[in-house]
């Protein structure tokens, strides 16, 4: 919930988990290590802005989503958010 608030300015309520990932970074051992753990989220409050690391924040669909130039674990993410969306 902290990290909605600071990245867009909304303050959420979490709901399940939906996808799980992580990320390395180069060298033996790797220079850093990221667990990500995506939840499903409500929107309940704020108004969307950027957090302090980003030039703008909006609403996008999956299509225009793929399109970004997005960190390459935001795509099985995106896959999982498309398939629910489907169902």
């Amino acid at each position: 919930m902290r990290e909605a608030r600071e990245e867009t300015g909304y303050d959420v309520e979490l709901g399940p988990v939906v996808w799980v990932g992580e990320s390395m970074g180069p060298g033996e051992p790797p220079e850093w290590h990221y667990v990500l753990i995506d939840f499903l989220a409500k929107v309940i409050g704020g108004v969307l802005e950027p957090g302090d690391d980003a030039a703008e924040a909006r609403w996008v669909d999956f299509d225009e989503a793929r399109r970004l130039d997005l960190t390459y674990t935001m795509l099985p993410l995106l896959d999982v958010l498309e398939d629910m969306a489907d169902e």
